[in-house]
């Protein structure tokens, strides 16, 4: 599947449908235009998949280079981050659609499968019971013949272990930074939402289109269809004059 950039009237048609939607379904609905594939079935991808093609959307629409900012957890001291996309790409889990998971008390075998965004979905209906949902509806466990039944009720360290195990199958889906701090030394884990981070970014360039579509049309009284079909490069030197 090949992301191209979209011009800025398609992507302003593409945000005004997505940004109504809740998340996963706001990146699900931006990545369906972006691709042309259908939205149900972009659902069903494993989180990490969606998220690769969203980061090749995000480097053919604004380049490589991830200009990002967070708090230390420890002085709350600002940290400035210049990223690069291809150093968000995680290798790929080696196991199939589904594995195997043995647990230790029973001897019962577990099948999973990696998460995709209509589980996420569910599990931001149930926050509380987030895990619970989550290996509920990613999990089978399977009997002597091999036949996959619901999962039974779990303790604490078998769904630990899941937890663990379904995180495994999807590395992509959970990318986590190392960061040092420069004020106070203190180091930690960070995870980095690129789906979130993506949407964020496209908000705030749909807000730039529009302040130049706003300007351009209030002072040469062109209509919008005509601002968006001129090369970027024209459209701000006619913003820069009507600045001036």
């Amino acid at each position: 599947m090949t992301m191209l950039a979209l011009d800025d009237g398609a992507l302003l048609t593409a945000w005004d449908r997505a940004a109504t939607l809740a998340r996963p379904w706001r990146e699900v609905a931006l990545l369906a235009a972006v691709s042309g594939e259908p939205l149900e079935r972009l659902a069903r991808l494993p989180i990490g998949e969606r998220d690769r093609l969203l980061l090749d959307f995000r480097v053919a629409m604004f380049g490589e280079c991830l200009e990002c900012e967070t708090t230390c957890p420890e002085c709350t001291a600002r940290l400035e981050l210049s990223l690069s996309a291809s150093d968000l790409l995680v290798p790929a889990a080696s196991a199939g659609e589904w594995a195997d998971l043995q647990l230790p008390e029973d001897n019962r075998t577990v099948r999973l499968r990696a998460p995709d965004s209509e589980d996420m979905a569910a599990c931001m209906e149930l926050p509380d019971s987030a895990v619970r949902v989550l290996l509920e509806r990613c999990s089978q466990v399977l009997d002597a013949n091999g036949d996959a039944g619901d999962l039974p009720a779990l303790n604490v360290g078998d769904r630990a272990i899941l937890a663990t195990r379904l995180a495994e199958l999807d590395p992509q889906a959970d990318v986590g930074l190392h960061l040092s701090c420069p004020d106070c030394s203190h180091h930690w884990l960070a995870s980095f939402d690129s789906a979130g981070f993506l949407l964020q970014e496209v908000a705030g360039y749909v807000e730039l289109v529009l302040d130049e579509v706003h300007l351009l049309a209030s002072a040469y009284g062109w209509s919008e269809a005509t601002i968006l079909s001129m090369e970027s490069s024209r459209r701000k030197g006619y913003l820069a004059r009507v600045l001036q």
